[in-house]
């Protein structure tokens, strides 16, 4: 059998093979060397043709193919050797690498340090601005002008009573002005004893009996009252307050409730869960006001929130407050919290500037930026546990010359005082109060008499 490039007598590759270039063998097949062409032939390729030599060329065609098969099976095995190698390499880190990866780690180490400086210093400057309320230097309250007559003034502000202040123990009073009337629809007074780690806040209902000057007796009143007198309405509304606590509480902050709107504004809306639709309209309130909020759960705007807060029944009588103003304060909480609880919501942390403005372009206190920067630290100490809300102990069935009031339960209310308000060293008696109540048609006086006399209320119906 001859085989073209084999070994046989007349092969290429045999001694006796014809090797010329362009040669041609005996059979016919080109010999030429590769590079050699011819258009007949071109390049060194076999011209097969009918011989009877075709079989010794297909049994070559299939010994090649077989041996072409095992040289790829061998490169393909010494291409994954290599392969090997070069992973295995990786793991060796070279001299330039080490070197990159210590500048690296000694970026983020100095870094780091910086940011520890950053925050050490703020630290240190927090420090030095934050600062201690000052307290009130009074005392108790000790009545012991005398009375004036049923038709006569106001009693004169009292004077203090022997009484020392707990140290680390400051008071302190919240309103919320709405300035549809500039009444003080929410108040709060509470004690913050940073000692023993207790904050303490009562709840005093809008519609309570208080014993001012006035012929609407009621504690959302000596503030509108005073400023269309021309005051500010801040000292009237003080003294009111200090007369249902004994005392003059430290600090005080009236917020107008439009704050409010703003700061939920601020945050992008408050999630909460209206219970029914709220309906209702004022149009001979100045300016009117018109509430209309569905109920459900939604994400409120910064005037329905604040229209919420103010709603208090519906137009047709089908939705308002069961317990009257109790459960409106109760409400009001849970829309507070709902709102603090979103504020204090990581996302909000670089809208914080905006919430500051909106609460401190509407309002007027005593307290100093420092002043909350460190009561917040002792804040933040609490644990909620030691943190109570009350309302202060009250019959809400008053009811005077047909105008519904809310009477303060004044033995109790000592007792709550007491327990939860006192900063003294000394108990606080119904002789430091100047409170008034009218329960079952009799009338209680802390102080022996009516401001303005019981003919000067108001009559209604």
């Amino acid at each position: 059998m001859h085989l073209f490039g084999g070994n046989g007598k007349n092969g290429r590759h045999s001694a006796g093979g014809n090797h010329r270039a362009g040669g041609e063998d005996p059979r016919g097949y080109y010999t030429g060397d590769e590079g050699d062409y011819t258009p007949e032939r071109g390049y060194g390729r076999p011209l097969y043709d009918d011989e009877p030599h075709y079989d010794d060329d297909y049994d070559y065609d299939r010994r090649y193919a077989e041996r072409m098969e095992r040289v790829e099976r061998n490169l393909y095995a010494s291409r994954q050797a290599a392969e090997q190698r070069r992973f295995a390499s990786d793991d060796i880190i070279s001299r330039e690498e080490r070197r990159a990866g210590k500048k690296r780690g000694r970026k983020f180490i100095i870094a780091l340090c910086v940011f520890a400086i950053i925050c050490a210093g703020a630290y240190g400057a927090y420090r030095v601005w934050a600062s201690a309320p000052e307290q009130e230097q009074g005392g108790l309250n000790d009545y012991t002008t005398p009375a004036p007559e049923d038709t006569g003034p106001q009693a004169e502000e009292p004077e203090s009573a022997a009484a020392n202040k707990r140290d680390g123990v400051w008071t302190f009073y919240i309103a919320g002005i709405d300035v549809v009337g500039n009444h003080n629809d929410t108040n709060m007074v509470g004690m913050f004893d940073t000692v023993n780690g207790k904050l303490n806040i009562v709840n005093l209902p809008r519609d309570m009996l208080v014993n001012v000057n006035l012929n609407i007796k009621k504690i959302n009143q000596p503030y509108a009252a005073d400023i269309n007198n021309g005051g500010d309405g801040v000292d009237a509304l003080l003294e009111c307050i200090s007369d249902v606590l004994g005392y003059n509480v430290d600090m005080y902050a009236l917020i107008d409730i439009n704050a409010a709107a703003e700061v939920v504004d601020a945050i992008g809306g408050v999630y909460f869960d209206i219970p029914y639709d709220m309906d209702w309209d004022t149009p001979d309130q100045d300016p009117p006001l018109h509430i209309h909020i569905k109920a459900g759960p939604q994400t409120l705007d910064g005037e329905n929130f604040v229209n919420a807060m103010r709603f208090r029944m519906s137009n047709d009588g089908s939705h308002s407050y069961a317990g009257g103003d109790i459960e409106r304060i109760q409400f009001q909480q849970e829309l507070l919290m709902a709102l603090a609880t979103q504020t204090l919501q990581l996302g909000n942390i670089g809208k914080v500037g905006d919430v500051y403005n909106a609460i401190m372009d509407n309002m007027v206190t005593n307290v100093s930026i420092g002043n909350v920067m460190y009561l917040l630290e002792q804040f933040m100490k609490l644990s909620g546990d030691n943190i109570t809300f009350n309302t202060i102990p009250n019959r809400m069935d008053g009811m005077i010359n047909g105008l519904n009031y809310v009477m303060p339960l004044i033995d109790d209310w000592v007792a709550m005082l007491n327990e939860y308000l006192n900063p003294f060293d000394v108990e606080i008696t119904k002789e430091n109060l100047n409170m008034i109540s009218y329960i079952d048609g009799q009338w209680t006086m802390t102080q022996g008499y009516i401001a303005g006399g019981e003919g000067s209320f108001a009559v209604f119906g």
